[in-house]
């Protein structure tokens, strides 16, 4: 080391100057001098023009919120066109549907006609329970299978009714007995008819899949009654749900099982003359539906045997006269394939199948269908019985390559989700967007665009606006909201719990319909508009906004959309068609929803919010379908949770309708 290099260190070490030094000290010195006006000027200006874009912004998002509302319902009124619809095809290639030789002949359609008649000699299944069951157990055993008979009781209102099962299984001659396929018919079909040609090719195939070993999946054989409660008593018994002495439905466990449920064919044929086609039914239990390929082989398995394929007692003709009537045919279709969807109730046995992971459906024989010539045969419908169990005897794995989530407009063409999927979201999140625009405008003090800083005549200095500091806000009251929020969800748990009460007293006691709405409005009304409003003012006075606190109705509003509209987003995953349903009167009724000096804007709110609420909508199906019909979908609602456990009845109770309690909370608070 040099002399003078020791020497610069030793001057450090003693506190003596030194060229560092003297560097950083300027740097301090020049960062800790204050800027310059000019600076502070611009600085004012960056400020300013963030909330003037921010200000403007929420303005625009506001006003055009409803846009995504109005182009949800465009998006859907289009989906009847040819356009937005695919041919079904089969994906699983191992189906292969209709490229079997079938042997279904005129000696099996003999015995199926044969027991068809001796049915109808027996009379109603309902008077002689054991009798019926104790036929089919012996037929069963006659044809060398396994065969044993369930019994179970369930509560019916006011009675203790009892049933019976029977059912039977064929162990596959080339499988390992893992897998399974059930083919199932009820004693009676939902009209009260006996469903005596299906019973009879139950037992037809019963006896005809004895007479070959190429099947290498086990057959179980089911004959229920009454149904769909049987099919829930021998589905909880087969995947081992021991039964609940306290619980509605208590049965016996089962004697014989065979493999791993993959699919399940029910049928429906009354045997009342002729066909003229058959049906399909898909949905199940809560909306699920079953695999599209499982739907396809059957429609193309009744298609090669020159079967006319209807959905929801509809056949689609091959070809239209122009565009509209065609629009309109499957606009019809798909409006009851999204009704049937919506309720989520079992509207046949296949229905709760769903619950278990086991594709099912039904295929039932329609009479006098228009746009068909001729009527089908007997052996016509056994051919593609046989041609679809085929096919899912094909298949050594559960279906997996299709899809599980579809409307169909026809038997032969569906909508996937891609399509339908964006304009049932588009109608929910305009709440979701409102509540954000909400939350955004209930902070700012000054609802207008902030005043731009201007320099100071004859200096460099900027005035300073008083609405131009980031930190301006309003204080948001949250108590009065969460609380009105607990109070309406609380109100429509208890509606929750008494609707069964309601239910049974509608049935059992002698009480006008029109009696029982009008004590469910009353208590209604009281809840909303006089006990919650009296609470809200003991708790926090009235929510009216100040100089520097937002009102109250506005922070409720922002929550309510928040929760409603991610509630039917959430719904559309899972059964989309009862998003639609809720989402297109609640969502104009909430957005309309506020606190108004005018007469007339008070009247529409209260219309809006009354028509969307589950009573206005109750009352708008008795003027247009009839009041039985809405009587009807009332009952099944709530015996689907109670019997079943369809969850529409607890989302309306403790989801939408609270919602739309809160709705009119805000209708009557002040402003």
């Amino acid at each position: 080391m040099t002399h003078s290099t020791w020497s610069q260190l030793s001057s450090q070490a003693r506190g003596g100057p030194a060229k560092g030094t003297e560097m950083l000290r300027f740097k301090r010195s020049a960062t800790a001098a204050a800027p310059s006006p000019p600076k502070l000027a611009k600085e004012l200006r960056r400020i300013h023009f963030r909330r003037v874009v921010g200000y403007y912004l929420q303005k625009v998002i506001s006003s055009s919120s409803w846009i995504f509302y109005v182009v949800g319902l465009l998006w859907l009124l289009l989906l009847p066109r040819d356009e937005f619809h695919h041919v079904a095809k089969v994906d699983e290639n191992a189906l292969l549907p209709g490229q079997t030789s079938k042997y279904f002949g005129d000696l099996d359609l003999w015995v199926a006609t044969s027991y068809r008649d001796q049915i109808r000699t027996m009379g109603d299944p309902s008077k002689n329970v054991s009798g019926h069951a104790e036929f089919l157990e012996q037929e069963f055993r006659s044809f060398g299978l396994d065969a044993s008979t369930q019994n179970f009781l369930h509560a019916r209102h006011d009675e203790i009714v009892s049933g019976a099962n029977s059912y039977a299984v064929f162990r596959a001659p080339r499988g390992d007995g893992t897998e399974a396929i059930v083919i199932s018919a009820p004693w009676l079909l939902e009209n009260g008819a006996v469903n005596a040609e299906g019973v009879s090719y139950v037992l037809a195939f019963a006896k005809f899949v004895t007479r070959f070993s190429h099947w290498a999946k086990d057959f179980i054989f089911l004959v229920t009654h009454p149904s769909p409660i049987g099919t829930q008593a021998w589905l909880e018994a087969y995947h081992g749900v021991q039964s609940d002495l306290s619980s509605w439905l208590q049965y016996d466990p089962l004697d014989r099982h065979g493999g791993v449920i993959h699919e399940a064919i029910n049928l429906e044929f009354d045997g009342n003359g002729a066909y003229s086609a058959v049906g399909i039914l898909v949905d199940g239990l809560n909306g699920l539906l079953p695999n599209a390929d499982l739907v396809t082989t059957v429609v193309r398995c009744a298609q090669y045997e020159g079967l006319p394929v209807g959905i929801h007692n509809v056949v689609s003709p091959n070809k239209f006269d122009d565009n509209w009537s065609s629009y309109f045919h499957k606009a019809d279709i798909i409006l009851e394939y999204m009704k049937s969807q919506a309720l989520g109730v079992p509207t046949a046995s296949h229905a709760l199948y769903a619950r278990y992971h086991i594709e099912a459906m039904t295929v039932r024989g329609l009479h006098d269908v228009k746009g068909t010539q001729y009527p089908i045969t007997g052996h016509q419908i056994g051919r593609a019985i046989e041609s679809a169990l085929r096919s899912l005897n094909n298949l050594l794995e559960r279906l997996h390559h299709a899809y599980w989530f579809y409307i169909m407009p026809t038997a032969q063409s569906f909508i996937p989700l891609s399509v339908y999927i964006p304009p049932v979201i588009l109608l929910s999140v305009t709440l979701v967007i409102e509540s954000l625009v909400m939350w955004w405008a209930s902070g700012d003090l000054h609802q207008s665009p902030p005043a731009r800083p201007n320099l100071i005549e004859g200096t460099e200095v900027a005035n300073h606006p008083a609405d131009i500091s980031a930190f301006n806000i309003r204080i948001r009251p949250l108590f009065l909201p969460v609380v009105t929020l607990v109070l309406c969800h609380a109100a429509g748990a208890i509606a929750f719990y008494l609707a069964p009460t309601v239910r049974f007293m509608a049935l059992i006691g002698e009480v006008n319909p029109f009696n029982m709405a009008a004590a469910v409005v009353v208590v209604t009304a009281t809840i909303y508009s006089f006990m919650i409003p009296t609470l809200q003012r003991m708790m926090e006075g009235s929510g009216a906004s100040t100089r520097t606190t937002a009102p109250a109705w506005l922070i409720l509003k922002c929550l309510g959309c928040a929760e409603l509209g991610a509630a039917l987003i959430a719904l559309s995953t899972l059964n989309p068609s009862l998003s639609v349903f809720l989402a297109i009167p609640s969502v104009p009724a909430f957005l309309l929803a506020r606190p108004t000096e005018s007469h007339y804007r008070f009247l529409l709110n209260v219309a809006a919010v009354t028509l969307a609420s589950p009573l206005g909508l109750l009352g708008i199906m008795s003027l247009w379908e009839g009041l039985d019909v809405a009587q009807g979908v009332a009952g099944k609602v709530v015996d689907g949770w109670t019997l079943y456990g369809a969850w529409l009845l607890p989302f309306i109770c403790y989801v939408y309708w609270p919602m739309n309690m809160v709705a009119n909370v805000i209708i009557g608070m002040e402003q």
